[in-house]
């Protein structure tokens, strides 16, 4: 885990505090994310820029940040939850996907954005894509047939044979449990294309 990337921040009496992203996680778990957040809100600038530079206005830097801190802390909020940049950085690559993510809803092309060299490791971040698609893999899961889920959660998550899962679910041929699964698939990748053009 990469710790150690200090935030400053002035006090009413103008006294600087040194402000780690390990403590920063543990107030957001403590459920006390209020000084974290004025922290975060240093990367504000950098967020509006990206926005700006792309045809963007300041109100939508700002919703794309706001949206950002939302995702950044119920991230952070997870026990399984390990920081593998800067937290700036992190954050930054929400903020990034989410506006271009925007940028793709309205039908504009999104533009080269160059990366300072402070977020050379952004990709060492969460790999937002990725989880996009597996929600969407997610919810088209959820919509076919119970005996569909069974057959593969049994043969790609457990990973048991075709022999094995005609066995457990008292199939007539192993063939027709093969058939079974291609349909269910094919069914599965239907409704994956079709959520993800809603």
């Amino acid at each position: 885990m990469v710790i150690g990337y200090l935030f400053r921040k002035r006090t009413l009496k103008g006294k600087a505090i040194l402000m780690t992203d390990e403590s920063i996680i543990q107030e957001i778990r403590a459920g006390k994310p209020d000084k974290s957040i004025k922290h975060l809100y240093r990367e504000l600038p950098k967020i509006r820029a990206i926005v700006l530079k792309s045809g963007g206005s300041k109100t939508e830097a700002k919703g794309i940040f706001h949206d950002g801190l939302i995702l950044l802390i119920e991230k952070v909020e997870k026990p399984e939850f390990e920081l593998t940049s800067k937290l700036s950085t992190y954050l930054y690559g929400i903020c990034r996907f989410l506006w271009l993510n925007e940028l793709k809803k309205q039908h504009k092309k999104a533009p080269e954005i160059s990366i300072e060299s402070d977020f050379e490791d952004l990709n060492d971040s969460y790999d937002f894509e990725k989880e996009e698609k597996i929600k969407l893999m997610e919810r088209a899961f959820a919509s076919i047939s119970p005996i569909c889920q069974e057959i593969i959660k049994r043969f790609y998550y457990l990973k048991q044979s075709l022999g094995d899962i005609a066995k457990a679910l008292n199939a007539s041929s192993v063939n027709s449990i093969k058939t079974r699964k291609y349909k269910c698939l094919e069914r599965a990748i239907q409704l994956t294309k079709k959520i993800q053009a809603q």
